[in-house]
């Protein structure tokens, strides 16, 4: 893991727990509510997480790319995160 997955996990879960008190930004939760739709219906997920077990086709490139492992709810809410399969930035 980099340095830069482990501050995107620090922002996710950071506005996880803003977010049970309503806390966190407008900007921030409009685009977690647009990820998680796309998140919806994916097929690499399994539960609330992104599967590192199950892979996908990249939307853009058409890469075999495996899930991340991340916590989805976590993950949509951190700004600088990016989906695996290029469904959102």
């Amino acid at each position: 893991i980099i340095m830069s997955q482990i501050l995107e996990i620090i922002e996710g879960w950071g506005n996880v727990i803003k977010d049970q008190f309503n806390a966190v930004d407008p900007i921030t939760k409009e685009l977690s509510k647009k990820r998680l739709l796309e998140c919806n219906d994916c097929a690499i997920r399994q539960g609330n997480n992104c599967s590192p077990s199950i892979y996908g086709y990249h939307v853009v490139t058409n890469d075999r790319v495996n899930g991340c492992g991340c916590n989805i709810s976590a993950k949509s809410l951190s700004r600088s995160s990016i989906c695996p399969l290029g469904k959102w930035e």
